[in-house]
């Protein structure tokens, strides 16, 4: 290698040039066999390496997937796929994007990212007491923040590299996100919520005499808290009632947090009362669920005659009791942008960014707690942090944002010509026209920069590496195989009778990719991310040809590449379109896609009993457990869960193991990563002597 004295300038001759001596390059076994328990649509990382300048990797996958037993054979199928991408550290710092001057004398100051992790730590705890081993911090190599100095029992903090998990974000925005909703969905463990509408607020002043009870709910009251000029005794009364049974069920909720305002000041319950109680569970006002009541007494001689005002907005609403089992968490996409710019924005600083529990979702989602206590943290719980990749792409998974073609600043907004005061020319619809097939070569394309070059200007271009790189994929096909019982038998405490099917889950031949080579030219992460998508069915919908009406809603060749058209949601789900006694009928829209896509594709259909869900109907039993059905869910206003992003919990009742919940982890999978890689790195333990 040759350089310049003092470092290289443009056009400033050879005569000072020096030679530096190359490092010689050994080669390093670095493979691996990974083994877990997985759910479907999650995204697991199943490899994260660290890369240095020059390295050279060469990676061979295989996967092996097996299945907990199935109540039944499973007519459907599960993409297996394995995804390799390469993270540069310097994404994630500020200082390396400029190139700064001085920086490489002292690299100790370019200081990674920290991810801050609180545990609590038991004398007499168990391997997963501070991190539950299928949790995204231990799927990145965290698993535990250590003992207590000086020993017993009590909270503990450890700082870890935060660049894998900032990476894995980046990943899932850039390659498995749907831009087009805006949003992302990970498995949080979040509270569970209990929720109450307030029937009434009643204050009542004990002094010289008892005073009738006012309601103070929703509007200010005024109090004589000192009536006959003596100190009275204020009673506040709050009667309210649970929403659902099922919120009943959680038990009396912490209402210290409570609210009350006195003439413009809000106060905690817990600041100003002297008693809070909750007494036993009485009827109110005819509620079908019961009610409670807060009863809060204190000397309030201070007070005289003042406002006194319990605000619906005041009260806490979603009390958390506990935490709840893993659920699907939504957050805003560009929050992810947003992370990447605070990172940036702290260049300056001369400690470490951190990624805390105050961070926005998702980065700071499980590393909060439950209750009062890290002995309650999120991380604890299964499958905390993962992320939610989309379903396969088909007509009812792709679609544009109808704001980016029919809303404010949209395509047709921007494109369109006016025709007032006879401004009509051919030269203004020719140009319209041309920035009208500009606009949605970039609104089909995801919205992003790239994506705007790439639409553009169609030019294959070099660039500054500033999002992870992708490097390849290993895909390969689960199916099932039915099992047949011969022989009577008892499994966990269910018979099984003779001839009784159930199934298992095996991969088939198919083996796409798995041979990958990267070259690393700077300091990097390798991340590999494994995930398991069901190739889904449909029942619900009404096809689309049924609502044609004449011969002239037919295609038309001469009509063909007019732009776009809406997704009708009456072909995923009939209830998501309302019609009156006359046959009228009101379609709804997911969004925008291009004209007559229905004469170019189809989808998977299920009918029969395979269409039915067990326990609904009159068919017996139901079968659709027996399919990867897309199963909508109906509420007052239609389909309730109208999004691209899998529920994990909707592919569970096939399995002999089958909560309503994303605790199940049905699929075993193991994957064996041969990684050779070549490195400046000498082999030898110690110099020749």
């Amino acid at each position: 290698m040759k350089t310049e004295l003092g470092g290289d300038r443009l056009g400033s001759g050879n005569k000072q040039e020096i030679s530096l001596r190359n490092y010689e390059r050994s080669t390093h076994d670095l493979g691996y066999i990974w083994r877990s328990s997985m759910a479907s649509g999650t995204l697991v990382p199943f490899m994260s390496e660290v890369a240095l300048p020059g390295d050279s990797f060469d990676i061979d996958l295989d996967c092996d997937v097996k299945t907990l037993p199935t109540t039944g054979p499973l007519f459907g199928s599960y993409k297996v796929q394995l995804d390799v991408f390469e993270c540069p550290i310097r994404l994630y710092q500020g200082k390396l994007h400029m190139n700064m001057l001085n920086i490489g004398m002292d690299m100790s100051e370019v200081l990674l990212p920290q991810l801050e992790f609180n545990a609590y730590y038991h004398t007499t705890g168990g391997d997963n007491d501070q991190c539950n081993s299928s949790s995204i911090y231990s799927y990145l190599n965290i698993r535990g923040a250590g003992r207590k100095t000086g020993g017993g029992d009590g909270t503990v903090t450890r700082y870890f590299n935060a660049i894998p998990y900032l990476g894995y974000w980046d990943i899932y925005k850039n390659y498995y996100a749907n831009k087009q909703e805006e949003r992302g969905f990970v498995i949080h463990a979040a509270n569970m919520d209990n929720e109450f509408d307030i029937v009434n607020a009643l204050v009542e002043v004990v002094g010289n005499g008892a005073i009738t009870s006012q309601n103070v709910l929703g509007s200010a009251v005024s109090v004589v808290t000192n009536p006959g000029g003596t100190n009275g005794i204020v009673t506040l009364t709050i009667n309210f009632k649970w929403n659902t049974a099922t919120d009943q069920a959680f038990g009396t909720p912490d209402v210290s947090a409570f609210e009350v305002e006195i003439d413009g000041t809000a106060f905690l319950l817990s600041q100003i009362f002297d008693v809070v109680s909750v007494p036993a569970q009485e009827d109110i006002d005819g509620v079908v669920n019961g009610a409670w009541a807060v009863e809060c007494s204190v000397y309030t001689g201070d007070y005289g005659t003042a406002d006194w005002e319990v605000a619906d907005s005041t009260f806490p609403n979603n009390v958390a009791v506990e935490a709840g089992p893993p659920q699907l968490t939504e957050f805003p996409l560009d929050n992810i942008d947003g992370m990447r710019m605070d990172i940036l924005e702290a260049v300056r600083d001369v400690t470490a960014f951190q990624v805390t529990r105050l961070s926005s979702a998702p980065y700071g989602l499980g590393l909060g707690i439950s209750t009062g206590s890290w002995e309650d943290a999120y991380k604890l719980n299964s499958q905390e942090g993962l992320g939610i990749k989309t379903y396969q792409s088909d007509l009812f998974n792709n679609w544009i944002s109808t704001e980016w073609i029919d809303g404010t600043n949209g395509v047709n907004e921007v494109t369109a010509v006016s025709t007032a005061g006879n401004e009509f020319t051919i030269d203004a619809l020719n140009l319209a026209n041309k920035v009208y097939n500009m606009l949605n070569r970039i609104a089909i394309s995801g919205g992003s920069y790239d994506d705007w070059l790439d639409a553009v200007y169609t030019h294959e271009r070099s660039k500054g590496v500033e999002n992870p790189v992708y490097h390849g994929s290993l895909i390969k096909e689960l199916a099932f195989e039915e099992v047949v019982s011969h022989a009577a038998a008892e499994v966990s405490g269910t018979e099984q009778v003779l001839g009784e099917l159930a199934g298992r889950g095996r991969l088939t031949g198919k083996h796409k990719g798995g041979r990958i080579k990267i070259k690393v030219s700077e300091p990097s992460y390798i991340m590999g991310i494994v995930s398991l998508t069901p190739r889904i069915d449909y029942s619900q919908g009404n096809k689309w040809d049924m609502n044609l009406k004449s011969m002239n809603d037919l295609h038309k060749p001469a009509l063909d590449e007019i732009g776009f058209e809406d997704l009708i949601t009456d072909q995923m789900a009939w209830f998501d379109s309302t019609t009156d006694g006359s046959g009228n009928v009101v379609y709804k829209t997911a969004g925008k896609q291009p004209a007559w896509i229905n004469y170019m594709t189809n989808v998977n259909q299920c009918r029969g009993d395979f269409a039915v869900a067990v326990g609904e109907g009159d068919v017996l039993g139901g079968s659709m457990f027996m399919t990867l059905n897309r199963k909508y869910e109906q509420e007052t206003t239609g389909i309730g869960d109208l999004t691209t992003y899998v529920d994990p919990s909707k592919y569970n009742d096939i399995f002999a193991y089958n909560p309503d919940t994303m605790d199940a982890q049905n699929f075993w999978v193991q994957i064996s990563n041969k990684i050779t890689a070549r490195r400046k790195m000498s082999a030898k333990v110690i110099p020749n002597l």
